[in-house]
C-alpha cells in the first residue's frame, strides 16, 4: 500500500457555536480589549483565536482506503506546513510505517517546528495513518494498540460556564443527575480584577459544590490566565473546597512556576493541554510540575505520541487525563491503563432551550464536523464503534464551516 495525496481543509471557528463567547479567564485577559470576564465583550476570544478553529486532513492510498486527521487551531498553518513539507515527505511510502514516518516528519520540521503548529500538523497526519491502518485490518485502533482494558470509558462533563449563578448550579446538578461524577468549571477572573475576582471565582466553585454534595469532584480551568502569586493566593482559597484539580493555572512555559505553585498548595494541578511531544512533557513531569498531565492528541504529536506520553507518564505514578475527547482520544484512552478518563462536553439543558427558542439555527452548539461525536450515557462513553478512528465526516457540515 502506498498514500498518494493528502489534502486539508480549514474549519472556522463558527463550528465551536457560542460557547466561545461565554465569560471566562483567558491567556489573553490581561489585555482589556481581549477581556470578557464580566460578560461584557462577547467577541473578545474570537478576536485573538483567529477564523480557522481546526484543520482536517485526509490520507489517500492506492489501496482505495483514505485516513482521517485533525489538527487543532494553528489558524490554518497547519495546511501550510502539511502541503509544503509532510507531503513531500510521505507521499509515496507506506502508510504502515507509522514509527518511521513520524520521525521523519518531526526531524524534517525541527527548523520551524518542535512546538506548536508544526506538531498539531504531524499529529493530523499521524492519526490518519492510524485511521488507515484500522481500515485495512477492520478493526477499531484501539485494538491495534493492544486491545481495551475496559468496557467503557468512564467521562467527566466539561461544560459548566459561569454564566451566572442560577445557570450554573442549574446545570451542575442537571450533569450530577446524568450519572456524571467529575465535572470541570471555568474560572472568571484573573489577577486584572483583584480580590473582587478572587471572591466571584470562589463563589462560583462554592456554588457549584452547594449544588452537588460532597460526593462529586469537581475540576477548575483557568486556562493559562492566572500568574504565580495570584494562582497560588486564589487556590489557597479553594483548597477548603476539595476541588479535584485546577487547571493550567500558569502559562504553560512557566514550568518553575508550575512547581512553586504545586509545592503551596494542596488542590492538584493540571496542566499539559498546550504542550508539545513526549520531550515537553518528560519536563512537566521531571521537574514535578503537574499532578496530572492533560496532553491533546490533536496537538502532541498524534496517537504514537499519546500513547508514548501515557507510558511515560506511568513510570512517574502520574495520571493522563486528555484534553478534548474527540474520537481518536477515545482510542488511546481505551488502550492504556494510565488514562483514567475522558473529557467530554454535555450541552447545558437551558443552552438547549434557548437555542430551541432561537430563530438563528447557525448559532446552535454542534460538533458540526463529524457525524458520530461521541455521546455519553450514565457518566460513560461507549468504546468507539467503527474501524480506524472512527471519525465519520459530516462533509455537508465540513462544506459549510470550512475556511478559504
Amino acid at each position: 500500500m502506498e498514500i498518494t495525496d493528502i489534502s486539508v481543509t480549514k474549519v472556522s471557528t463558527e463550528s465551536w457555536g457560542e460557547f466561545v463567547e461565554f465569560p471566562l479567564v483567558t491567556v489573553m485577559s490581561k489585555f482589556e480589549e481581549y477581556n470578557n470576564a464580566d460578560g461584557d465583550n462577547p467577541q473578545a476570544r474570537r478576536k485573538w483565536m483567529g477564523p480557522v478553529g481546526d484543520v482536517v486532513v485526509e490520507v489517500e492510498t492506492d489501496a482505495g482506503i483514505t485516513g482521517v486527521g485533525q489538527g487543532n487551531w494553528a489558524t490554518g498553518a497547519i495546511e501550510t506546513i502539511v502541503d509544503e513539507t509532510l507531503s513531500k515527505l510521505i507521499v509515496g511510502e507506506d502508510p504502515t510505517e507509522r514509527e518511521r514516518l513520524w520521525d521523519m516528519m518531526y526531524r524534517a520540521t525541527i527548523p520551524f517546528g518542535r512546538k506548536g503548529a508544526a506538531i498539531e500538523a504531524i499529529s493530523a497526519v499521524d492519526i490518519a495513518l492510524w485511521d488507515i491502518a484500522g481500515k485495512e485490518a477492520g478493526k477499531p485502533v484501539y485494538e491495534l494498540l493492544g486491545g481495551p482494558t475496559e468496557s467503557e470509558i468512564t467521562a467527566y462533563a466539561s461544560n459548566l460556564h459561569p454564566v451566572d449563578h442560577d445557570k450554573l448550579a442549574e446545570e451542575a446538578q442537571d450533569y450530577a443527575d446524568q450519572g456524571f461524577d467529575t465535572m470541570k468549571l471555568r474560572f472568571r477572573y484573573g489577577p486584572e480584577a483583584g480580590r473582587r475576582g478572587m471572591r466571584e471565582n470562589e463563589g462560583i466553585v462554592e456554588t457549584v459544590r452547594d449544588a452537588v454534595g460532597d460526593d462529586i469532584e469537581i475540576a477548575g480551568d483557568a486556562y493559562m490566565g492566572w500568574t504565580v502569586k495570584y494562582a497560588k493566593r486564589m487556590i489557597s482559597r479553594l483548597d477548603r473546597y476539595d476541588v479535584a484539580w485546577v487547571e493550567e493555572p500558569v502559562l504553560p512555559d512557566e514550568i518553575d512556576g508550575y512547581a512553586e505553585v504545586r509545592e503551596h498548595v494542596a488542590t492538584p494541578i493540571s496542566g499539559g493541554e498546550h504542550e508539545f511531544t513526549r520531550f515537553g512533557h518528560k519536563e512537566l513531569l521531571d521537574r514535578g510540575a503537574v499532578d496530572i498531565l492533560q496532553p491533546d492528541v490533536h496537538r502532541v504529536g498524534g496517537i504514537t505520541e499519546m500513547m508514548r506520553i501515557a507510558d511515560m507518564a506511568s513510570t512517574y505514578s502520574v495520571p493522563v487525563v486528555p484534553h478534548s475527547g474527540t474520537n481518536p482520544t477515545l482510542h488511546c484512552i481505551a488502550a492504556s491503563d494510565n488514562i483514567p478518563m475522558a473529557e467530554y462536553f454535555p450541552i447545558p439543558e437551558w443552552y438547549r432551550q434557548r437555542q430551541q427558542e432561537a430563530a438563528d439555527r447557525e448559532s446552535t452548539y454542534a460538533d458540526a464536523i463529524y457525524a458520530n461525536p461521541p455521546d455519553a450515557e450514565g457518566g460513560t462513553i461507549p468504546l468507539p464503534e467503527g474501524v480506524g478512528v472512527s471519525a465519520e465526516l459530516n462533509r455537508e457540515a465540513l462544506e459549510h464551516f470550512a475556511v478559504e
